[in-house]
């Protein structure tokens, strides 16, 4: 017996054979049989299942994201049967001047390419003006928005050297509702991953504007938070990708597609308090400095730095050994309204010395948040990020 929960009726499959033989083996067998978009008519279901109503086909393929509805009764979208190159994207002659995206980065051992047709599935069920075109790893849509109907959003997977890499790119006239429309896909996009690979590690980077503008780019370079954070710690306002002299952009242009007024309501990640720094990211810090360094360099000299030696023997207590004290220290700090990430960063780099500390939060630390967020100041430092994704995406 097969369970299949769906967000309607969820199904109940009593012969998982049939399923896997009659079902599955039909649709993803013999590759001649289908359009090599995988466009399925209503005649090529029949085809498919003479046995069943096309109906009934339909809900299955449906309840599995295999199956997608382009026209009721007639027309249906079957993204992982599509084998479609890479179209040729002429955007340089009629390129929207605001422009941007995020890279979601995995390990290879991730397989993001072999989930690539769920996304699919969840922007043809998504509210999107237009219907989306789709390619073999990619598909292209537009943003359902009143203000800017021309909003263009391209996701791709690719898979480069040893990582798994989604790109989302963004094109449009107004960069207040691209914003938007890049943290909506986003979040589709983390939401298919997490169903699909929960618990995989997934790090944020942000595209070059250049490189999204040049046509014989179609892989578009990528900031990493290390560098990004980096040149807002140093107070720069390039960022530039690193070993590349000569490839230097603006962070108004990576962070706010070049718009002045969306880059002023962003707060810089390194600015943000530490209560809104990611539980990944909490997680690495105690891994670091929870067990005795040899120095001394380690989660007592960093309550010593942050001024809470006082509380060292209330977090060192016999009863909460089982906790972080690393964790615990953060928590107690946190309590302060000026306890920043910059703060923090410096007590690190000063008084504890550690490189390898100092490098894990610059590469986890997040790209910015909007100004209108507020964070909650509270004993435990907060997970929830609902404007600007953080530079690590690990949901687990």
């Amino acid at each position: 017996m097969v369970y299949i929960e769906t967000t309607t009726d969820d199904l109940i499959v009593l012969n998982p054979r049939w399923l896997c033989e009659e079902v599955l083996g039909k649709l993803l067998g013999d590759m001649e049989q289908l359009p090599a978009d995988g466009r399925l008519s209503f005649a090529h279901l029949s085809g498919l299942f003479p046995n069943m109503d096309v109906a009934d086909s339909v809900t299955i393929l449906s309840a599995l994201e295999l199956c997608s509805i382009v026209a009721a009764g007639t027309w249906y979208q079957v993204s992982c049967r599509n084998s479609l190159p890479v179209p040729y994207d002429d955007w340089k002659s009629d390129c929207p001047p605001y422009v941007g995206g995020v890279a979601l980065v995995a390990d290879s051992t991730a397989h993001l390419r072999c989930i690539f047709s769920r996304l699919q599935h969840a922007i043809w069920n998504a509210s999107v003006d237009d219907r989306p075109s789709e390619w073999s790893g990619g598909i292209q849509f537009r943003g359902s928005s009143e203000s800017s109907p021309d909003c263009v959003i391209t996701i791709r997977v690719d898979t480069e050297e040893d990582e798994d890499v989604i790109r989302i790119i963004c094109r449009s006239h107004d960069p207040q509702s691209l914003y938007q429309q890049q943290q909506k896909t986003a979040v589709t996009v983390l939401r298919v991953i997490d169903t699909c690979c929960p618990g995989v590690f997934l790090q944020l980077r942000a595209l070059s504007p250049r490189d999204i503008r040049e046509v014989d780019r179609p892989r578009p370079r990528m900031y990493s938070a290390l560098e990004v954070s980096t040149a807002q710690l140093d107070g720069r306002e390039e960022v530039r990708i690193d070993g590349d002299e000569e490839q230097e952009e603006s962070l108004k242009d990576v962070l706010a597609f070049g718009d002045e007024t969306l880059f002023d309501t962003l707060r810089p990640g390194v600015e943000l308090h530490v209560s809104e720094l990611p539980m990944f990211t909490r997680c690495r810090l105690a891994a670091l400095l929870d067990p005795p360094h040899p120095q001394g360099r380690d989660w007592l000299l960093l309550a010593l730095g942050l001024g809470l030696g006082d509380f060292v023997p209330q977090v060192d207590a016999t009863e909460t050994a089982s906790l972080s004290r690393t964790d615990r220290i953060l928590a107690v700090w946190s309590r302060n309204d000026d306890s920043t990430i910059r703060r923090l960063l410096g007590v690190v780099r000063q008084t504890l010395q550690r490189p390898d500390v100092e490098q894990t939060l610059l590469e986890l630390t997040p790209f910015c948040r909007l100004s209108s967020h507020n964070p909650r100041r509270s004993a435990s430092p907060s997970t929830e990020n609902n404007d600007v994704f953080p530079a690590n995406c690990n949901h687990s």
